[in-house]
């Protein structure tokens, strides 16, 4: 269960994030009304307008209601689960979501990432670790590609169109996520640099840590199965042990 306490708001130094003078707007999504409650109450200290949804066709409803800027979001909720609720929005807009799982079952994070999720954390939640994943994820919604100077890029076979999230590997289209998108400009960008999981983590979800290796093996691992032509035997994304993963163009005639 998460814990509020005085001090470590003082801790947080939390500077909202706000668009056109309005504070942000977060969904929080649960079948737990305590954890809904409790957690809307964390967020309105905080400065954020809150919306709450208590199954997945409520959160659908408010969804439609009041545009929130990002989603808390429980995949195991009643009526219409987070799963549904995640694709629903995405097929709308690019919204921002943030998965929260109340178990340790790989293939939830997984298939929410694959919906598009941005990010998820685990239940119980840390007031501070779920802070710092909501500014990550509103920072990258508010500055979404700072490198992005040229918005269509081309490495290699790879063809990258920033803006649309649309890849092409030998003209072939290739379907990814925005999640996705982001990590392959990350590589894209950065030819035969190894980026380490720090680097990583820094770049794509802004945090000051080490960052979540899960997290980002769950993601190379899926964007290898869409652009790779055999994942099993990467040729472009690769991982280099103890260190990081590296993006290798490969030489005309390589095998």
């Amino acid at each position: 269960m998460i814990k509020v306490r005085n001090q470590d708001d003082h801790q947080l130094s939390l500077s909202t994030y706000t668009h056109r003078g309005k504070a942000m707007k977060i969904m929080v999504a649960d079948h737990d009304c305590d954890l809904v409650d409790l957690l809307s109450f964390w967020l309105k200290r905080q400065g954020y307008d809150v919306v709450r949804a208590f199954d997945g066709e409520q959160a659908i409803q408010r969804w439609h209601q009041a545009w929130p800027d990002l989603v808390l979001l429980d995949l195991h909720l009643p009526k219409c689960d987070g799963f549904a609720v995640c694709q629903q929005m995405r097929s709308e807009m690019p919204a921002m979501a943030l998965i929260l799982t109340g178990s340790a079952c790989e293939e939830d994070e997984v298939r929410g990432l694959e919906l598009g999720a941005d990010d998820y954390l685990r239940k119980p939640l840390s007031p501070r670790r779920l802070l710092a994943r909501i500014t990550a994820v509103m920072r990258r919604s508010s500055q979404a590609h700072p490198d992005a100077a040229v918005p269509v890029i081309t490495v290699g076979p790879f063809t990258l169109d920033v803006m649309r999230h649309e890849v092409l590997r030998d003209e072939r289209k290739v379907k990814v996520t925005p999640t996705e998108s982001r990590l392959l400009h990350l590589l894209m960008t950065h030819p035969g640099h190894v980026l380490t999981p720090g680097v990583i983590s820094s770049r794509m979800w802004g945090y000051d840590e080490v960052g979540d290796t899960d997290l980002i093996k769950t993601h190379m691992y899926h964007l290898r199965q869409k652009v790779e032509p055999d994942a099993k035997r990467p040729r472009y994304i690769l991982t280099v042990p103890g260190r990081g993963y590296t993006f290798k163009v490969p030489v005309p005639g390589e095998p």
